[in-house]
């Protein structure tokens, strides 16, 4: 089964969520197409959506080769043998860039970078996952919110990323987990890009 789109992927991926929901669940969606599905699970079961936003931290000159990921706060996930494609000034310079590119971002979607996510259970939703790094710098930073428990739900997780995730997450829920993996978008029929205004748009309802 492929899904028509992220809609469908959402509607599909709510039923592999254990129930029940514990009270004060929030649903921490990963922008954008994250948003989407995130907003299907938030009105199944009733539950605040909120986002989380992250950039992907890319060497000198290669703008599409992401080899880490970094949030609104500075955290950020990179294997150690990355590091080896920065000197140490062009990732403090990379670093400092997309700092206040997801800053920006993170303004335009929800006005501020505060959170008060202690002692609450989250379902930290994204509309597929490819290398793992955005999911595994979210968790490093939920770590210092002093969360409950996290959830990830992905309708597509590579078989290898869904085994490293079971020890980064109280549970991993998805429906596709090959492996043999290429890309998310094999997935979907439709998976075009979502506007930022889509993203506003469906927030605006929380």
């Amino acid at each position: 089964m492929m899904f028509s789109n992220r809609i469908h992927a959402g509607n599909e991926l709510v039923k592999t969520i254990p129930i029940p929901i514990k009270q004060g669940t929030i649903v921490l969606a990963i922008p954008r197409g994250g948003v989407i599905i995130g907003h299907q699970i938030a009105q199944y079961f009733n539950l605040q959506l909120d986002v989380v936003v992250s950039k992907k931290l890319c060497p000198p000159g290669n703008f599409e080769f992401g080899v880490g990921s970094i949030l609104h706060d500075g955290t950020i996930y990179m294997p150690d043998s990355c590091a080896e494609y920065f000197t140490k000034n062009s990732l403090n310079d990379e670093i400092a860039k997309k700092t206040i590119q997801v800053q920006n971002r993170l303004k335009k979607y929800r006005g501020n970078s505060d959170y008060n996510l202690e002692g609450k259970n989250i379902i930290l939703v994204d509309d597929g996952i490819a290398t793992g790094s955005t999911v595994f710098v979210v968790a490093e930073w939920l770590k210092t919110q002093k969360t409950d428990t996290c959830l990830i739900a992905s309708p597509i997780i590579p078989s290898n990323v869904f085994k490293e995730l079971k020890q980064k997450f109280s549970d991993v829920c998805s429906i596709y987990s090959p492996n043999n993996f290429v890309s998310v978008s094999e997935f979907y029929e439709n998976f075009d890009q979502v506007p930022d205004e889509h993203v506003m748009d469906t927030l605006a309802n929380y």
